[in-house]
């Protein structure tokens, strides 16, 4: 299996797991070589999604290989207060799925 193929895996994973925790709407970014697919001041992200009767626009970062630094989590959390937004990490690790 190429890395193409583990992401599409990877991200239709999380998308379900997503939709069952009360999402209705999640939007992959197309994924290009070499580039994050949405950047916000410096972060970058995969995927944007919407919660029913939630005011918030969820920004989504997949991942597979390690968990958020402490700093990056303290951007997500500036970038949260300065745009209304919630930024969220997600970690697939085998068959289990974390979010920070």
């Amino acid at each position: 299996m190429n890395n193409r193929q583990k992401m599409y895996q990877t991200n239709s994973k999380i998308k379900k797991h997503l939709l069952k925790l009360g999402f209705i709407h999640i939007y992959n970014f197309p994924h290009m070589r070499f580039s994050k697919d949405y950047v916000l001041e410096g972060q970058g992200f995969d995927a944007l999604g919407f919660k029913e009767n939630d005011k918030h626009i969820y920004f989504f970062q997949f991942k597979t290989n390690c968990k958020p630094s402490k700093k990056t989590l303290a951007e997500y959390k500036l970038l949260e207060q300065k745009y209304y937004i919630k930024c969220l990490w997600v970690n697939c690790v085998k068959k289990e799925i974390f979010i920070n």
